[in-house]
């Protein structure tokens, strides 16, 4: 999938959300998926990377931008610096974001053919639900971590992290 960076910006289906960090989508019911989250978020506690659930309103704007299905969910998505990456190139993308060793070992999984690296992550996408299992309700961090979740705005301006000043106009649509 080749894409302008941000042209997510100027579509009014997508409503407006901070996007200065990479941000990571998963579905918040699978069991797998939501691990993930929660490993990262063990290993990394301070970093800056967001997550949000595919059951939310802007990662559900940001697939159907992007010609993705967010009811089928075949693909998590990580985007940074408004590129998104999928499947195999997601899993890398993500790791990318981690400390080290976690983001060494995603500069080595380059070695690996997309094209290899895509039927696996394909095969493991359609069995997550079978091999793990599913929740009834969506995962939720806890109150120190939450800040690391994705918020959005529901009004014609830009929300932004808190404690972080920026002049709103650097990221009109």
């Amino acid at each position: 999938m080749i894409v302008k960076p941000y042209s997510y910006r100027t579509d009014p289906a997508v409503p407006a959300f901070d996007d200065r960090a990479p941000i990571i989508v998963f579905d918040g019911l699978c069991v797998l998926c939501s691990s993930g989250v929660q490993f990262m978020l063990a290993r990394d506690p301070e970093g800056s990377t967001r997550f949000a659930a595919i059951q939310d309103e802007v990662p559900r704007a940001l697939y159907r931008h992007y010609g993705l299905d967010a009811d089928r969910f075949d693909t998590f998505m990580v985007l940074t610096d408004g590129v998104p990456h999928v499947k195999w190139q997601g899993v890398l993308a993500a790791g990318r974001t981690m400390p080290p060793p976690w983001r060494w070992l995603a500069t080595l999984g380059r070695l690996i053919p997309d094209a290899i690296g895509d039927r696996i992550y394909d095969w493991v996408q359609r069995n997550r639900i079978g091999w793990f299992g599913s929740r009834d309700t969506c995962f939720m961090p806890t109150a120190s971590l939450r800040r690391r979740m994705l918020e959005q705005n529901t009004s014609s301006a830009r929300v932004f992290a808190p404690g972080i000043q920026t002049d709103p106009r650097q990221h009109e649509r």
